[in-house]
């Protein structure tokens, strides 16, 4: 038989290469699934390279798009000069509207998911993406307390950071840079925290770290992403200097902007290789400035254009008005070239640089996208074709390490203290520390078999804990105001006072004000509770009111009649939106702290409003269904005594104390929804009623609070151990709380 492949010409490596090395990234990309050997080959940074000067071309720009406004659709596009608009891909970058900040690094661009979900490195060309870790409120834009009352560090605070993303030729690594500062006080930087500095290098187990020298002192705004060119981030500050940090050796220096550029909300780019910077006074006729950096050693500024806006048409005037304009590129037109812009509502149009009228290119309201409202963001950067590889997250790389995994698994059960510590061992360490996967496996194991740790409420509205030990040398100290801090809820607590609640980690000092309009200042204990949705891995706040009147004067609560009416809210903490309404529960809530126990909140029924039981009732809120039920309590009923729902050893309780008897019983409801009656308490002495806060799991010791004493009680020898007694003469009660060894800490509440 002829072999059927006599004849064939066999196609040269370097022409293949050739023919592929054209192709968009995601062709390109699948020819790798054809054989290990091409695999390699199209993977190597030789073809990478290659790939990039061959399939892009500087006559056709390609754009990345977002569309701004009320017809957004959680959709990226792309379009190219003379062709239709696509849809690239889904926005799922976070929790709102993405804005693509700086032009292509070989292809990788750095992209802001709105409402502070955090920092991307994006391809476009490929769809994929990197979240970058502690972008979303830098901890360095958190008011930091430190983990003790006494003695805390300076640490420092900063209101203001911008992001770049650079490429070292020299090390072949991508470098996420940013930049922390404070607004500029004038008459002076004597009391103005420095500018710092930190880097991100892409694919390395490591974290975010300090840059190897100090930048000088300066001001700069998230909306001024910085720019690379030849080796260089450009930093825009406030006052229109531009900082420069060089991506090698990381060291920085200062230029001068063109004269008259002081001070002016100009914005910085790049422009036909050089350094560009564009203003023009947004919403006017102000003609637009365009210079660009000839001269980098010498610092010489030529003017490129002057943009004439008044002699424009009042049609072109009124499609062009935008809020933020710029140069994203040139554009070749007739054999000539042409400084094409953007504007923040979607639109773009050429100029010649020796004057003429506008050329508009694009306009999004006959395509796909439709209509776009008008923003002070970019919504446009140059979209390359590009096979980089934005490299892998920190958790695929602990998991790809057998040596990191086992870290990971022994660093888990250590108390938070130990954690906190080992961050500074070095950067590798502190990267899998930082892990969301660390931060909630470390939640569980390091609380478990573990007795209950104390924390006494010194101060909660700057995050003022003290241990038992520290209480006892130095207090005790008394806020001054009447409060109720909830059970430990996956290493939150949550509690109020008067006229604010308050979100806490005890064992970090986090802590985060919560205000809202409906509060008179009357204390209600039972106002706000404390979730976590397991299927979404976020803890969920709801906060129950009675509603007040229309002229704000008094609850809708009246004891004689048994009227009520209540108003209820919901929020998932890290988001950052509003709290949503949701509809009230079916029973008026009683002045007591709720806890939550298997995926539902509860909190006690007020038996003195609405329908009358012959049995104390609960309302149970499942965080997952988001509903209110009503459930039957255990056959109590709170006469002269005190009740308070708890959670102990994973189960729900009741706690009912009786003062004139001495004595705690504690009620537990089991699967089937029986109440039992787990433990019944004789003390020698109550002097005020006692509420449980924990069982101790290495020996079942159960943990009381009796208002000025502390103590376990051991129900194997029926005796009471007092560890703590606030001293009568002081006339004033303790706050202690059960708190959980955690790292969790909300961006926001």
């Amino acid at each position: 038989m002829a072999d059927s492949n006599l004849g064939v010409l066999e196609m040269p490596d370097e022409v293949l290469t050739e023919i592929l090395a054209r192709l968009p990234a995601k062709s390109a990309g699948r020819f790798r699934c054809v054989s290990r050997a091409l695999s390699a080959a199209l993977s190597s940074d030789y073809f990478v390279d290659l790939h990039g000067r061959r399939a892009n071309r500087p006559d056709r720009p390609r754009l990345l798009l977002t569309a701004v406004g009320s017809n957004y659709d959680d959709c990226l596009y792309s379009w190219r000069s003379g062709g239709e608009v696509e849809e690239l891909m889904p926005d799922e970058f976070g929790r709102g509207l993405t804005v693509p900040l700086t032009k292509p690094c070989r292809g990788l661009v750095l992209v802001r998911s709105g409402n502070n979900g955090g920092y991307f490195v994006f391809n476009p060309s490929t769809g994929e993406s990197l979240f970058l870790p502690d972008s979303e409120k830098p901890s360095k834009m958190k008011l930091r307390l430190g983990i003790s009352s006494w003695g805390k560090p300076d640490l420092p605070y900063y209101t203001r950071v911008s992001y770049g993303l650079g490429y070292c030729a020299a090390r072949k690594e991508y470098k996420v840079v940013r930049l922390f500062s404070n607004r500029q006080v004038e008459g002076g930087d004597d009391d103005v925290t420095p500018a710092r500095a930190e880097v991100f290098v892409l694919n390395t187990p490591g974290y975010w770290r300090p840059s190897s020298e100090n930048p000088p002192q300066c001001s700069v705004k998230e909306k001024d992403p910085a720019v690379f060119l030849n080796g260089y981030l450009h930093f825009l500050c406030s006052d229109g200097g531009i900082t420069t940090f060089n991506i090698s050796d990381e060291t920085f220096r200062s230029l001068l902007p063109p004269p008259g550029f002081d001070n002016l909300k100009s914005v910085l780019t790049e422009l036909d290789g050089c350094l560009c910077l564009c203003y023009g006074e947004p919403d006017s006729e102000d003609p637009i400035h365009v210079y660009a950096l000839r001269d980098y050693k010498e610092v010489r500024w030529e003017k490129l254009c002057c943009v004439d806006r008044s002699a424009w048409s009042e049609s072109e005037r009124m499609l062009l008005n935008s809020l933020w304009i710029a140069p994203i590129g040139m554009y070749y037109s007739g054999g000539g070239r042409k400084i094409m812009f953007g504007t923040g509502s979607c639109k773009v149009f050429a100029v010649d640089p020796d004057g003429g009228d506008p050329e508009i290119l694009f306009t999004p309201d006959d395509t796909m996208v439709g209509s776009c409202d008008a923003n002070i963001v970019p919504v446009f950067v140059p979209l390359e074709e590009s096979l980089v590889r934005v490299g892998a997250t920190i958790e695929e790389m602990v998991s790809s390490s057998p040596t990191t995994e086992a870290w990971f698994d022994i660093l888990k059960w250590l108390p938070t203290r130990s954690v906190l510590e080992l961050r500074l061992v070095c950067r590798e360490l502190r990267g899998m520390l930082m892990t969301d996967s660390f931060i909630q496996s470390h939640v569980i194991h390091a609380n478990l078999k573990r007795s209950p740790r104390i924390k006494f409420i010194v101060d909660p509205r700057f995050g003022h804990y003290m241990d038992l030990e520290e209480w006892s040398q130095y207090g005790p100290y008394h806020p001054g105001w009447d409060l109720v801090c909830s059970q430990p809820c996956h290493g939150l607590n949550v509690g109020s006072c008067s006229s604010w609640d308050f979100l806490c980690n005890p064992t970090t000092g986090y802590c985060k004000h919560i205000a809202f309009d409906d509060n008179d200042g009357t204390f209600f204990a039972g106002r706000i509770g404390l979730g976590y949705d397991t299927e979404i891995d976020k803890h969920v706040m709801v906060h129950i009111t009675y509603s007040l009147c229309p002229k704000m004067e008094y609850k809708e609560k009246n004891l004689e009649t048994g009227y009520y009416e209540l108003q209820c809210k919901l929020k998932y903490l890290d988001a950052y939106d509003e709290w949503d309404p949701i509809g009230p529960p079916p029973r008026p809530v009683a002045g007591m702290p709720p806890t939550f126990v298997n995926g539902n909140i509860y909190w006690m029924v007020d038996p003195n409003l609405g329908p009358v039981s012959a049995r104390c009732e609960i309302i149970a809120f499942n965080v997952n269904e988001v509903e209110f039920e009503v459930l039957q309590g255990p056959p109590c009923n709170p006469g002269s005594g005190h009740m308070s729902i708890l959670e102990l050893q994973g189960e729900l309780c009741i706690s009912y104390s009786e003062h004139s008897r001495n004595t705690v019983d504690l009620w537990t409801m089991k699967d089937d929804g029986i109440w039992l009656l787990e433990y019944h308490i004789v003390l020698d002495e109550l002097v005020e009623n006692a509420a449980p806060l924990a069982v101790d799991p290495t020996d079942g010791r159960i943990l009381l609070n009796t208002g000025w004493s502390l103590g376990y009680y051991d129900p194997r020898t029926a005796s009471f151990e007092t560890i703590y007694t606030q001293n009568w003469s002081l006339q004033s009660k303790f706050y202690p709380i059960v708190c959980h060894e955690s790292l969790v800490c909300p961006l926001d509440a």
